[in-house]
Parts: C-alpha cells; structure tokens; sequence
C-alpha cells in the first residue's frame, strides 16, 4: 500500500482513525499520537513506505491539519509530541466529518449477493465508514465469480481483497467477515499450518519425542543432543520446537514426516506459569489419543534450581479450569512439585524455561 507525502498522508490518518472511532461519531474520543503513529505505519506493507512518504515530519504537518480543519482538536494541557510543534494528545471531534454514511441505493446495488449480509451495519450506521464499504465493495466483486475462483490461501486472498496479507488473520479482518455473514470458505481461502522446527539426532524409527515451547531450551536440547547426552533425564530420539500455542495445530505434521504419533511417546515441557498449562491441556483436549505426557522430570529440575519466581510481564489470564485438571493429574505423581506449582499460581508468579540453560543441563548431564 503506497501512499505519498501531503493530502495522502493526511487521508490515510483519517481512515485510520475513522476504522477504529467511524465516520459518525455521538462523542468526542481521546486520541494518542504515539498509538495513531505505530497504526500509521502498520498501515504500509513496508516501514519503508512509511518514511517515503515523509515520515514524522510529514505525520506531524498532516496533525496539524487535521487541527486547523478542526477535526482534531486541542487538549488545555498536553506535551508535545517527541521533537515536533504537534501535541501528544488531541481529542477526535464528534461528527467530524459530512459523511452520512452509506446510501440506500448502494446497498441494495449489492444485494443479488445473497451470501453478502449489511444487516449488522444497517443497524449499526456508525460503523458505516468509507473504508470499510470499500472493503465490501471487494468482497462483493470477488463473490461474483467466486464458482470459477480456485482456493488459495488466507495470506494471499486478504492481499487481493484487502492490499494486507495478514489482515483476515487479525482481530479487524475476523470482525469484517463475521459482520458480514462470511467465512473464510465463503472467499475462497484456507489457513496453511507451518511445520514446526525439528531436530532429529539418530536415524528411524522415532519413538521418543520431546517439545520445547520455548526456542532457548530446544536450542539448549539440540546441543546435547548432538553431544549424545540425555536432556533432564530424558533421551529422545526427536525434539520439538513447540513455538507456543502454534504447535497444537503444527503437531499434525508429524505424520508427513513418516512418523506415527500413535507408536510415539511424546514429552512436553513449557514455562512453568498460566500460559504453559493452557498450552499443554489445549495438546491434551486436541490430542487425547497420544501417549502425550509433561516431562515431570524436567519441571522437577526446573523448581529444584531456580532461585526465584518470578513476575508476569503484563497480566494473564487465569488458566482454563479444564487444562489446568489435567496438569494436576499428572502433577500429582510428585507431591512436592504439585505444591509448588500450587504456590505459582496462588502467588501470581511464575518459572520460565531459561533457568536450565546450556550450562546448567550440559552439567547435569555429566552427573
């Protein structure tokens, strides 16, 4: 998506705040440059066409045309904007615009369209923006000969309809086909899993699997591995990079790879905190007919040496109740780090997986 210097620039801040706030507004909304800039620049393919298109001196001009059009409007106290003469903070004006939103007229042109459903923005005429009927305006030509359209995947659809390849797998593009009564199915477009990273040490037949949800540890692990050395105990023939929540959907690569999970016994180990217990019952749930297990032995080692708990970056979630049943009926096999892991999770902390370090697991690998 290019867009040059000057009125372009200025239109697009405008779409994007009007894709967030809408077109007709009832209230005043506080605006943060800081925040509108980063969604700025998320709007270019690039970086780069961000800064060809004149970058902070050009954002900060179009800011303060925005205010003199009155569209955005001064703050009584607000610091100024890294070096510019803008403000950090303006307030969006209620009904800034003359847009009416859509008319009637051009809704009713696409509905031969039976699939294609207005009725969540006929009832909701401030989400009405030009943007977004632009979007549906796309949709509507693809719809149209969407019997002699061959499917492809979600990344390459939501470039041709939307001039963003990850749009349709974030939170807006979601929202735009669910309001419209669509499905990925709908526009022709599948979501293609990755294989996960791998490390397979000896030759076939695979029959002991660990996975690493963090890429330190698989790191760590690859490198004994190569040494001929046990991990935490554990010997196996094949490690996994679980890369988070991607590897309850990219497990299923492990029969492209001529191995059967069934004849399999894999182990998985995580941080020790919410998102790791959710990570493994979520395995579980998807997964209930593999000999799938947490490697006990590791988490043992994990609590046996870290020196503290430690704090969550930001807030979590609390873990599904579900998953967290199944941890403890593995868990409770060891009393000792049962309570443990009852104090993390009473306490708000948590253990990550970089407390056994390659130092730490070649050493105890030579014990």
């Amino acid at each position: 998506m290019l867009f040059c210097e000057g009125d372009q620039l200025r239109d697009l801040i405008k779409n994007v705040i009007e894709s967030k706030y809408g077109v007709v507004r009832q209230t005043r909304h506080r605006i943060a440059l800081k925040t509108l800039e980063e969604s700025v620049i998320n709007s270019y393919e690039y970086r780069s066409g961000y800064v060809e298109a004149g970058s902070l001196t050009t954002f900060a001009v179009s800011i303060e045309q925005l205010q003199a059009e009155g569209y955005l409007v001064p703050r009584s106290k607000s610091e100024k904007y890294k070096n510019t003469a803008v403000d950090s903070v303006y307030w969006l004006a209620e009904s800034a615009t003359s847009y009416e939103g859509w008319s009637e007229s051009s809704m009713l042109r696409i509905s031969d369209v039976k699939q294609l459903r207005l009725d969540y923005y006929r009832t909701h005429p401030q989400e009405q923006t030009m943007e977004t009927w632009g979007y549906i305006e796309r949709v509507y030509d693809f719809l149209r000969t969407a019997e002699n359209r061959e499917i492809v995947t979600r990344e390459e659809r939501s470039l041709e309809l939307f001039n963003r390849e990850k749009w349709l797998s974030e939170s807006e593009g979601i929202q735009l086909l669910s309001r419209l009564g669509l499905t990925l199915d709908s526009i022709k477009a599948v979501v293609v899993r990755e294989l996960f990273e791998y490390h397979i040490q000896n030759p076939w037949p695979v029959r002991c699997i660990l996975i690493s949800e963090n890429h330190s540890f698989f790191d760590s692990a690859k490198r004994l591995m190569q040494n001929g050395k046990q991990i935490c105990s554990i010997k196996p023939d094949m490690l996994i990079y679980g890369e988070g929540w991607k590897i309850v959907s990219s497990l299923l690569f492990l029969g492209e790879l001529n191995i059967n999970p069934l004849e399999v016994e894999i182990h998985y180990v995580g941080d020790m905190d919410k998102a790791g217990w959710d990570i493994y019952g979520k395995l579980k749930l998807s997964y209930p007919e593999l000999n799938l297990k947490l490697a006990l032995s590791i988490y043992k080692l994990m609590m046996e040496l870290t020196k503290q708990s430690y704090n969550y970056a930001k807030e979590q979630r609390a873990c599904d109740p579900t998953h967290l049943e199944l941890v403890f009926q593995e868990i409770s096999a060891d009393p000792e780090l049962k309570v443990f892991i009852e104090g993390l999770l009473e306490s708000n902390q948590r253990v990550p997986q970089e407390v056994l370090n390659y130092e730490v697991m070649a050493r105890l690998a030579q014990g």
